[in-house]
């Protein structure tokens, strides 16, 4: 049996807390009759490890509510959807107070018995916190944890090198991952944390560690351990779940039901608590542009996509800015760039939504697939759902921003509401092939659907195949295929921005037939524009290349969008 078909009866609901000038995200999940066996709060691991996490974490957080557990699964100081900069100072500082803000957020429902899971360097800060603020933990599971910060930025590196030819270790100390750039200050911070050299006194009253059966512990964190009240585990789970891209994540279920029921056996006392007084508004930014930034989560359309809203405190101006993931990413974004993007640009106006598509991230799953998929044709309907909840008058006042896959969503959307713009980061070559595949896919007749999804399939194992054949397609089917799906936009009048990898160019770049479709887009006109940009690679892993991007980007929306509108001129 896995942890979900133990599910019961719970409750839900996404806050603010902490301080008021800095508060923190998470999630809340409860059992639904205000009664409670403790509070649980998970910490997640950081950067690129916190994806696949977080679908995990979401599944602990409904199997230990069903057990009569509320969870609370939270984001750090400055990453997820927190207040805050990566890049703020005192980053180890911060972390660690942000597991003690969620204790005594937990402790202030009613709940005098609190417990711990933390995963990769999640577990550290878990242990660090508990020594620091002697927080008095009733259980505490160590999932996967790092020795420490140094061991932590060590391993980094050294996944950095063997993902990518043209990483080179900086030499002034800062260290630079797929996911974040840790300042020289910031790494020095952090390599001082170390569950090796916490206080004396007991982490909790019982500790739990997970540890990779495909891995061996250093000497010194197992017999630090030692000297506190264990019970080890061992998994072979930890790998297909964290070491992949979140695409790919297995969910390890074996684990988290050890771990739902260890942390389930101390006693059945149950107590009330009282979670109505949280804040589900908060002030997230007050530092740029012309607005005070203010944040709530939504549910968008019948789908009920789970978003977050960033809006200025004050009158909105211009179209509705919706951001999309790609399948490896939730709707915070690749390096947080959809939460640093969204806050930036609503301090000067303009509303700014951050979406999970269906079956990813905190959007509702679809209980009739047993794999999830990269392309799914019905996301195309979620976003005409999504410009009609948020803009019922006027659906095309919104502009689509999307990465990789979400970029293919995000034209798809634009083409189905005539959206006022849409930009496309990294959208996939075979667009074309992808947007006849569809028609395909909403055929009533069985036979068709079914051809439809033989040749998506072909599309995400041969990409190039599928380039070339939509190529053939619009020179020798006109009638069928008349024009790209791009062009297809900017004769809406829509507002066009690509940007685009070197490495997408072609597999073949001195065969001319075989480049990229886009390069027979490259002619710019007032509403199309395209940018190849160097250093970009496809998953905006490089931080130069990134950088580079997001300037070109911020630029685009602001000149056109708020600009515009306003008559201002943005910095």
């Amino acid at each position: 049996m896995t942890t979900s078909e133990h599910a019961g009866p719970r409750l839900e609901q996404t806050l603010w807390f902490g301080a008021e000038e800095q508060p923190l995200f998470g999630w809340l999940t409860s059992p639904s009759n205000a009664l409670a066996r403790g509070g649980v709060l998970l910490a997640p691991p950081i950067g690129r490890e916190a994806f696949p996490a977080r679908r995990v974490l979401k599944s602990l957080a409904t199997s230990l509510a069903a057990r009569g557990f509320v969870t609370l699964r939270f984001d750090y100081h400055g990453t997820g959807d927190s207040s805050g900069h990566f890049d703020d100072p005192d980053r180890d500082r911060a972390w660690v107070d942000s597991v003690a803000d969620a204790a005594a957020f937990l402790r202030s429902l009613g709940l005098s018995s609190i417990s711990a899971v933390g995963m990769r360097f999640g577990a550290t800060l878990v242990g660090a916190a508990a020594a620091t603020h002697d927080l008095r933990f009733k259980s505490m599971v160590l999932w996967d944890p790092c020795e420490s910060g140094r061991s932590y930025l060590r391993e980094l590196t050294a996944l950095e090198g063997l993902r990518r030819d043209d990483y080179e270790i900086d030499p002034d100390g800062s260290v630079e991952t797929s996911e974040f750039v840790f300042t020289q200050r910031a790494a020095v911070a952090l390599r001082a944390l170390s569950l090796t050299d916490v206080s004396p006194r007991p982490l909790a009253e019982r500790v739990m560690v997970v540890e990779r059966g495909d891995r061996v512990m250093s000497k010194k964190l197992r017999l630090r351990l030692d000297r506190e009240k264990v019970d080890w585990e061992s998994t072979f789970e930890q790998g297909p779940m964290i070491d992949v891209e979140a695409f790919f994540a297995v969910m390890p279920d074996l684990t988290l039901n050890r771990i739902v029921n260890w942390l389930g056996e101390p006693s059945d006392t149950v107590e009330p608590f009282d979670a109505s007084g949280t804040m589900t508004t908060a002030v997230v930014s007050r530092d740029s542009g012309e607005y005070t930034v203010e944040e709530r989560s939504l549910e968008l359309g019948p789908s009920e996509l789970f978003g977050v809203l960033s809006e200025p405190v004050g009158d909105a101006r211009g179209p509705w800015i919706v951001l999309l993931n790609s399948v490896n990413d939730d709707h915070v974004g690749r390096a947080r760039l959809w939460v640093e993007l969204s806050r930036r640009w609503a301090s000067y106006g303009l509303r700014c939504v951050r979406v999970d598509l269906s079956g990813y991230g905190d959007s509702p799953s679809r209980l009739d697939e047993l794999a999830r998929v990269a392309y799914d044709s019905r996301w195309t309907g979620e976003m005409v759902e999504v410009a009609r909840t948020l803009s019922p008058e006027d659906p095309s006042n919104v502009v689509f921003i999307g990465l990789c896959s979400g970029a293919y969503v995000a034209i798809e959307g634009a083409l189905a509401v005539h959206a006022r713009g849409v930009c496309a980061i990294n959208p996939p070559v075979f667009i074309d092939y992808l947007h006849g595949v569809a028609r395909l896919e909403a055929s009533r007749r069985t036979s068709v659907r079914a051809l439809g999804l033989h040749l998506k399939r072909l599309a995400l194992s041969h990409q190039w195949v599928a380039a070339t054949l939509a190529r053939f397609s619009q020179m020798m089917l006109r009638s069928a295929y008349p024009t790209d799906v791009l062009s297809k936009l900017v004769d809406d009048g829509t507002d066009v921005l690509v940007l685009a990898s070197f490495d997408d160019l072609s597999p073949c770049p001195r065969t001319p037939f075989l480049r990229s479709i886009d390069l027979w887009r490259m002619g710019k006109t007032k509403n199309y524009q395209i940018e190849f940009v160097p250093g970009l690679d496809h998953g905006l892993h490089g931080a130069k290349g990134r950088a580079r991007a997001v300037s070109l980007l911020d630029g685009n929306v602001l000149e056109r969008f708020a600009r515009a509108v306003s008559g201002t001129d943005p910095k």
